[in-house]
């Protein structure tokens, strides 16, 4: 079996309400990293081992559009002005048929601004509620 190539290019991104109109048009990158903290005791019989916690992180950078009718930029950083404790869910779909859904609680670009002659970014790092993801494939 050949082996399939999976690019940035072949993932899409939605957001729920009007938190992003034109998401894949200007992201430049999106990751969404899931760990385990997971405890090691050492026994009379070996290891053992207990999970703490399960988190999931979702970092995405995206080129600036403040001052846009519909602006990620402006529909993120308010969200996290008026609901920050309020998640807003995400899907994360690749052309390969697998799906990722999950709520993030609202964050603020870090940084704004920019360095010339380049475009302006926004880099977004989201705390996803619970660590919770959900995978399908289709």
């Amino acid at each position: 079996m050949a082996t399939q190539v999976i690019t940035g290019r072949d993932v899409s991104l939605s957001f729920s309400g009007s938190l992003g109109t034109d998401i894949d048009a200007q992201a430049l990158s999106a990751t969404l990293t899931k760990t385990i903290d997971r405890q090691t005791y050492q026994t009379l019989d070996g290891e053992a081992y207990k999970t703490i916690n399960v988190e999931a992180e979702f970092t995405m950078e995206i080129l600036a559009d403040w001052g846009k009718t519909n602006s990620v930029c402006e529909a993120l950083w308010g969200a996290a002005d008026s609901a920050p404790d309020t998640t807003f869910t995400v899907t994360m779909t690749v052309t390969s048929g697998h799906t990722f859904a999950f709520d993030c609680l609202p964050a603020y670009p870090a940084p704004v601004g920019g360095t010339a002659p380049d475009a302006q970014t926004a880099t977004f790092t989201f705390k996803v509620s619970k660590g919770a993801v959900v995978e399908t494939f289709s």
